[in-house]
């Protein structure tokens, strides 16, 4: 089902018989300064829930939760006050994609996104060296001083064990690493969103892709409140409520449990892996709502495939495993199993940007000549000689600044383009699928390693700047790039304004990761680090990173076998036979990105629901056919409202009564 075209959606929210007009004045300074409350909201919202109540994850995937929650909060209780007290309390469709792109956006700071891996890497050298580890020897002296606090004072151990009385917190040793890191990761969230301004046409006007996860945000922007109802008019209607009520029911139920324990619930919170031998890995088996409601807006071609290359993932890796090939875990693909799907990753980005080739000429020559009368980029956040500057800018600042920490210069080149190669694919399939979970195979220096031989070339001031830079150039996400391909579809429905908005999301990157990185320095000197949950991010991320970069300093890499090329060239021969049977046979079943996903956590854990999902809609399909299919959407427009509503009044029952052990309403699969 194709998303409706934005030149035909009246973004005047009032357009509609029986609603009083709201002039839409495109994106205004209000909607900005509440975009920028929101998202220092959201960078406390991510840390607290998880730190603090170690409840459920409110930054983790595609679509963060924290920004929904609180999104879609706003705009309920801004229609209750226009409809109580009058309309003044009212906010055009622009103003809340405005402040929903902001939200958006700040998400990458909280937790899983800059903050907790920053602020582990930061503190864990100084605090867990040790004779044994050897850090002292092999670490420290590759370690940049202005990227790592000095443990002056004993500083770095009052983070883990808290302040001591009287003490305040040293600011001061983290001032100059942070600005730097800050820097770096600014060069390349400039870079990443850049690329995807200069991608949008491409993808949204040529190839026609559909946005998936976007449909029900439309809902809830473009369909907000008109001061005559208490509700907002996505809130109207029996199917809605009808979705709406079952999620509530079924969560708020459950929650009688975490009083109660004996008393009956719905199994909505239960995984379980199901091994079948075992040489073979298990399947996983969850019933994700969030998934569900998004799912239900991607290509049946797209979920069946998620699906089915799952199975086939089962089957070879468990064949591949019985032969004494490394293949499995046993839960997800590595060893040459993954060496497979990293050759098919690898195959569709190369297609993509094959297919991409002439767009991108037109954007070069328009960069260069921005009097051309094509490529029109008047619709584009920034015009294309703006966005290649961009572009460059931030790559070069990033090659000085990996050049300044000791990094070889083929490696930075190398690094760059394979760090811009993973983002744009990691956001191509985003566009398509819909999946709100969703990792890569490989990262821009597993394919450095790859293309290079093994990481027994690098050196060590090299391996040292790979593994400190790597959650900025290998993030999952794809740091902004991700998320900047659906900001720049919801921008496709704004009247005007649309330079403004990326100056606006721009201040609200920073505005959050500055905010959750600051906020969790600062939760680490006051509770102590130690009482930070979950440890894993504070704590053992950052030790596991900086003792493996020590161990693969003072180790002697091996280069890499021969035959995982074998198995590489076989992945991407297998996604060349993809695409062409794709783009040959309207009738062929299956989709590239399955394959390209196979085996990889998020595909793996996610696979049952995405099961259910295609299964759930083709029977609508063909049992009722797709007028009623469209008439079902609001009712899953209602299952996700509801489901957002639940998460959120789990958070405050948490809070409330069961801090410090809080329910995982919401979790990271």
């Amino acid at each position: 089902m194709s998303m409706p075209s934005a030149k035909s959606t009246n973004t005047d929210t009032g357009s509609a018989p029986g609603r009083e007009a709201v002039k839409d004045r495109g994106v205004t300074v209000r909607s900005i300064v509440y975009g920028l409350l929101l998202s220092v909201a959201i960078g406390i919202l991510g840390d607290t829930v998880r730190y603090i109540l170690h409840a459920s994850f409110m930054a983790y995937s595609h679509m963060p939760m924290g920004n929904l929650i609180l999104t879609l909060l706003s705009i309920i209780v801004c229609s209750m006050l226009a409809y109580r007290f009058g309309r003044r309390f009212l906010f055009s469709s622009s103003e809340w994609i405005t402040i929903f792109c902001m939200g958006f956006i700040s998400s990458l700071g909280p937790t899983y996104g800059i903050s907790g891996y920053l602020v582990g890497i930061m503190v864990a050298p100084h605090y867990f060296v040790t004779q044994e580890n050897e850090w002292a020897r092999y670490l420290h002296p590759y370690l940049p001083g202005w990227l790592i606090p000095e443990n002056e004072g004993n500083a770095m151990a009052w983070f883990y064990e808290g302040l001591p009385q009287g003490a305040s917190i040293p600011w001061g040793i983290w001032a100059v690493p942070l600005f730097w890191w800050f820097t770096f990761l600014c060069a390349v969230a400039l870079a990443a969103a850049c690329l995807s301004i200069i991608f949008r046409k491409q993808w949204s006007e040529y190839e026609r892709l559909v946005f998936p996860a976007m449909e029900p945000i439309i809902e809830f922007t473009t369909q907000g409140g008109t001061g005559r109802r208490w509700f907002p008019e996505f809130m109207k209607g029996k199917v809605f409520w009808a979705g709406f009520m079952l999620t509530t029911f079924v969560f708020g139920w459950n929650m009688i449990a975490w009083f109660y324990p004996q008393f009956p619930r719905f199994p909505t919170a239960s995984a379980r892996w199901f091994f079948f031998s075992r040489d073979f890995p298990p399947g996983f088996f969850f019933l994700s709502t969030v998934v569900i409601c998004f799912s239900y807006f991607a290509s049946l071609e797209i979920l069946f495939s998620l699906w089915f290359f799952d199975v086939l993932f089962i089957l070879e890796g468990g064949i591949l495993s019985g032969l004494g090939v490394s293949a499995i875990s046993p839960y997800y693909g590595r060893g040459r199993y993954i060496w497979q799907t990293a050759g098919g990753f690898t195959a569709f980005a190369l297609w993509g940007i094959w297919v991409a080739r002439h767009h991108l000429r037109d954007v070069i020559r328009k960069a260069f000549n921005p009097d051309r009368p094509a490529p029109d980029d008047s619709n584009e956040l920034l015009s294309y000689r703006h966005a290649v500057i961009g572009l460059i800018a931030g790559c070069l600042y990033m090659a000085l600044w990996l050049g300044w920490i000791g990094m070889q210069v083929k490696v930075i080149v190398l690094l760059i383009l394979c760090m811009l190669v993973v983002y744009t694919t990691v956001s191509k399939m985003l566009a398509d699928s819909g999946v709100v979970y969703l990792n890569p195979p490989t990262s821009a220096w597993g394919l450095l390693s790859r293309f290079l031989g093994g990481s027994h070339t690098f050196t060590a001031h090299t391996k040292m700047a790979l593994s400190m830079s790597s959650r900025a150039v290998n993030h999952y996400r794809g740091l902004t790039m991700g998320t900047m391909t659906h900001i720049n579809r919801l921008a496709e429905f704004l009247p005007g304004g649309k330079r403004r908005l990326f100056g606006a999301i721009s201040a609200a990157f920073v505005v959050g990761m500055v905010t959750s990185t600051l906020y969790t320095v600062w939760l680490g000197y006051t509770i102590g680090g130690y009482n930070i949950q979950p440890n894993w991010l504070i704590i053992h991320a950052g030790v596991r990173q900086i003792q493996g970069i020590a161990n693969s300093i003072k180790a002697v890499d091996s280069p890499i076998e021969p035959v995982n090329y074998w198995f590489f060239f076989a992945g991407a021969a297998a996604m060349a036979l993809l695409n062409l049977m794709r783009y040959r046979f309207v009738w062929w079943p299956l989709h590239p990105i399955g394959f390209a996903l196979s085996g990889t956590a998020l595909s793996r854990l996610t696979s049952a629901t995405i099961f259910v999902a295609w299964l759930v809609k083709l029977t609508m399909l063909k049992l009722a056919g797709a007028a009623f299919y469209r008439k079902s959407r609001p009712f899953f427009i209602g299952m996700l409202v509801g489901y957002i509503l639940s998460v959120a009044a789990g958070v405050v029952v948490d809070a409330i009564w069961f801090q410090p052990d809080g329910h995982v309403v919401h979790k990271w699969y």
